[in-house]
């Protein structure tokens, strides 16, 4: 099976370091339960990005289980996804639109 290459942009890792953030005030292991449910998002889409629906300008979107936060990605080559944000899935998206 093919695997896909993933990368973050800036904007993306910033996003996942203020949710991490966030958690840590709530408790401090909080943010190793995101991260263990974040690798297993990104696996997922590293194995079959195509499986997420296109659901705006060519972003797929793949829930965290248990956070409320998306993978929110674009295929960009025949083995390369683009994490362009991991959004909290309770705040307007037009926030980071212009990522696109």
């Amino acid at each position: 099976m093919k695997r896909y290459k993933i990368n973050l942009i800036p904007a993306a890792y910033n996003d996942l370091n203020d949710a991490r953030a966030w958690y840590r005030k709530i408790n401090p292991e909080l943010p190793k339960r995101l991260n263990h449910q974040v690798k297993i998002a990104m696996e997922q889409i590293r194995s079959v990005p195509t499986a997420y629906a296109i659901r705006y300008h060519n972003v797929r979107i793949a829930n965290i289980a248990v956070f409320p936060y998306a993978i929110h990605f674009i295929i960009v080559a025949s083995n390369t996804v683009v994490v362009i944000a991991v959004h909290h899935t309770a705040i307007d998206p037009d926030k980071w639109l212009k990522r696109l």
